[in-house]
């Protein structure tokens, strides 16, 4: 299993153990030997972007969990989506109106992602933000939607899985069904209303009183847009998809107990999304920071908390083949998922304090931190990871909604 890299931790002589793909285009084939002059330029040009390079030396130590058909499939079914939206976005850019859009075909889309995805199931969601930045809107609206198909599906299966325990077989058949359709379409047309006020997404400083008041009626104006064919829970999901749990949402504040699980769902993936994507005022919040401040930290409130818990264990924060830093001061990388906790991987210390790789006969074995020993995660790609262990009861923070991706996440 290959380990992952930022471009400013590449050496000249590794091998790519997968393509440097960026927009769709192949940059650097899988399999290349990076040169000096690949790796000045990787570092000139790309300084965030993170390759997976070969190690066939832990591969001989530790069975990696595979996570690459999630990765596949996660990037196909956002690609489909994102390319699908983009004709819509095409003719909003145009100025033309949405009665030119057809959505019968864009559900028709959504419908085959769901079949398929149902025919490749996955655990984790792991978005690649590179794939699409021509449009934040577009690729919000693949990402958004692969992340409530995989939340939708993984509290439809607890559904059937409790209904099967407590009826029987024979009064079970055909009665348990809980149809993600709904849930998809909405996924895809959440921001509907937002894409005659692209504008303001790039608008760098603090929103007007006016434009503030516009995006927040977006989700009543994208609902008032889709057609009659519609279902009538995917008109509701794109009304109420930034409703809180806590009842502090808009535009109808309304309570958590009185939201539909899609809205529920919808707001979880909208929210992480949205947190975790850069744009030209916001740095991307890492995907250990919004899952924690989603599910125990400062803004839990807003969220349903078994669906916050559900979603982290689907999406996990470190992914396969990480370098991280423990707390005594040693380098680990991550060799498998923890499901149940998240934030406490399974991983294999493999490199010393000054990052050189220790020798394989010193390599100890695979160990979940904080498992029975005194081993802690200190931080993960320049971020200090201490926050993880504040207490789950802090204090919640006030929210100041000022631009776009404040009235977006949390």
């Amino acid at each position: 299993m290959p380990l992952l890299f930022t471009c400013d931790q590449l050496r000249p002589g590794m091998q790519l153990a997968a393509a440097f793909m960026l927009r769709g285009r192949v940059m650097l084939p899988g399999g290349k030997v990076l040169t000096e002059a690949d790796v000045e330029v990787l570092q000139r040009k790309f300084p965030s972007i993170t390759l997976r390079i070969g190690d066939p030396v832990l591969d001989n130590l530790v069975e990696f969990e595979d996570d690459s058909r999630e990765r596949q499939v996660a990037e196909e079914a956002t690609s489909h989506i994102s390319h699908c939206m983009h004709k819509v976005h095409e003719r909003f850019g145009s100025r033309t109106t949405v009665a030119t859009v057809n959505f019968n075909s864009l559900k028709s889309a959504a419908c085959d992602v769901m079949d398929y995805l149902k025919d490749h199931p996955v655990s984790a969601a792991l978005l690649d933000q590179s794939l699409n930045r021509d449009s934040y809107l577009v690729s919000h609206s693949g990402n958004v939607f692969y992340l409530c198909m995989v939340l939708g599906a993984a509290v439809r299966d607890y559904v059937v899985r409790e209904r099967t325990r407590q009826t029987s077989a024979a009064t079970l058949t055909g009665s348990v069904s809980m149809d993600l359709t709904p849930l998809g379409l909405g996924a895809m047309f959440l921001d509907l209303g937002m894409y005659p006020l692209e504008h303001l997404i790039n608008q760098e400083g603090p929103l007007s009183e006016a434009d503030r008041a516009l995006v927040a009626e977006h989700p009543i104006a994208g609902a008032e847009m889709l057609p009659e064919s519609m279902p009538p829970a995917t008109r509701m999901i794109v009304r109420t998809h930034h409703e809180n749990f806590s009842g502090c949402g808009y535009p109808a504040r309304m309570p958590g107990a009185n939201q539909h699980v899609f809205t529920r769902i919808a707001r979880i993936c909208d929210a992480y999304n949205a947190a975790t994507a850069t744009h030209v005022y916001k740095k991307a919040k890492s995907p250990a920071r919004a899952l924690w401040e989603i599910t125990c930290g400062p803004y839990r409130q807003l969220y349903d908390p078994v669906l916050a818990r559900v979603f982290m264990g689907l999406i996990q924060p470190f992914p396969i083949g990480a370098k991280m830093h423990m707390s005594d001061g040693q380098i680990a990388v991550v060799v498998r998922y923890n499901r149940q906790h998240p934030f406490k991987p399974q991983v294999i210390v493999a490199f010393d304090r000054n990052g050189e790789r220790l020798p394989a006969t010193q390599v100890p074995k695979a160990v979940t931190p904080g498992d029975g020993n005194a081993l802690r995660i200190a931080s993960f790609e320049g971020e200090d990871l201490s926050y993880l262990q504040d207490a789950v009861d802090k204090e919640a923070l006030p929210v100041e909604r000022t631009n776009f991706f404040a009235m977006a996440y949390p």
